[in-house]
């Protein structure tokens, strides 16, 4: 086997860099593939060869596919003129990159953090659709032929044997951004002070606002509970669905809301540990098909989490393994409502549950990496 690999991730981040350093410990040469890196507080090792490419765009359904495709057009080209012989690891973005294995032999492994075509349902392709059933046949072909396929979640291996049998498929999950990530105390935050919230109890969403993000309920309680003076929603991040969020903040007219975009780096230790409740929120249909990191992150921090999903995914055993919070379907605003006001109230609990989050946290770190190579 080769003992050179190109890792192609178009929207890379501490993830990503994590296993690049972990392969450039066994390999020989090491070279990334991205679009846009998020550094935290680790970067990739000075040794690792960086392959620029265009930048992955979500704020319009257009503007995704269209970069998604010239990404995988882009790599087409490199593994014909430059990397041909290198292992390549393809992340699922984009989510149709392991294609061009179908016109070249580098050996090759797929890690899948979502599932596709599966994930096409979310934006109103069905099982019957050309487009669908031909990914399914590509998938069978292209899994079969691989070296290693790696997800991130018992629910996302099972999802995929559909295309490969189990034996090849190896779960791995993910891990927080950062070692040193740590609760803090709000009049100690500085992102707190910064913004004069040291009085208000966040209910804080940190994230992508994609449409696989059912965020809209979150809107719905901070409406029902807008007499509660002390209580503020805060969002940041950008994504699909921001637009929407906010038009519904400005029609209800609601001050008890606010919208932040992406912190730096250096403020995101501050900015997660803001959050007296932090939230996770998947529409029921993408529970299965991705997992989301931040959760790792908010646990890192200490949060109570507040986590929105179909029942029986890998997110609400998470939640109920280590005690972190509160799971449910979104369905009933009451039921967030009373979560909510519950740890608003009952700081006993509240602790409890921030303790919780706190010590499973330091189960997932960057060393688990590792487990990637081959």
């Amino acid at each position: 086997m080769s003992r050179k690999i190109l890792i192609v991730n178009q929207n890379s981040g501490y993830l990503t860099i994590d296993v690049a350093n972990a392969f450039k410990e066994k390999y020989e040469e090491v070279v990334v593939m991205y679009g846009m890196n998020r550094a935290t507080e680790r970067n990739f090792h000075p040794d690792i060869n960086i392959q620029k490419t265009i930048t992955y765009d979500r704020s319009s359904t257009v503007k995704r596919l269209w970069t998604w495709g010239v990404c995988t057009l882009h790599l087409f080209l490199l593994l014909l003129f430059k990397y041909r012989g290198y292992h390549v690891l393809y992340y699922t973005n984009p989510p149709m990159s392991y294609f061009n294995v179908l016109f070249f032999s580098n050996p090759f492994s797929i890690v899948v953090f979502d599932t596709y075509p599966d994930a096409l349902r979310l934006i109103g392709i069905k099982e019957s659709s050309f487009v669908y059933r031909i990914w399914e046949k590509i998938n069978k072909k292209v899994f079969f032929k691989a070296v290693q396929i790696i997800t991130l979640s018992e629910g996302m291996k099972k999802q995929l044997r559909n295309y490969v049998d189990d034996k090849k498929v190896k779960v791995v999950s993910v891990w927080a951004a950062s070692d040193t990530f740590k609760p803090i105390a709000k009049n100690l935050n500085p992102f707190i002070k910064k913004h004069k919230w040291e009085d208000k109890f966040i209910v804080l969403y940190s994230g992508n606002m994609g449409i696989g993000h059912k965020l809209e309920v979150l809107i719905d309680t901070a409406k029902q509970l807008v007499e509660k003076k002390e209580m503020l929603f805060l969002f940041i991040g950008e994504g699909a669905k921001k637009k929407t969020l906010i038009d519904l903040v400005k029609k209800n007219e609601l001050e008890n809301v606010h919208f932040l975009t992406w912190q730096d780096a250096k403020s995101l230790p501050y900015s997660l540990a803001a959050g007296d409740i932090a939230v996770v929120a998947l529409e029921p249909e993408a529970t299965h098909a991705s997992v989301p990191s931040k959760t790792f992150n908010y646990m890192a921090v200490g949060a109570p989490i507040l986590a929105i999903g179909s029942k029986g995914s890998e997110l609400e055993k998470l939640i109920f393994r280590h005690s972190l919070g509160f799971y449910c379907d979104g369905k009933e605003v009451s039921e967030i409502k009373n979560f909510v006001l519950e740890i608003l109230s009952n700081k006993n609990k509240a602790d409890q549950l921030s303790d919780n989050s706190f010590q499973a946290a330091k189960k997932f770190n960057y060393e688990m990496a590792v487990q990637y190579v081959f």
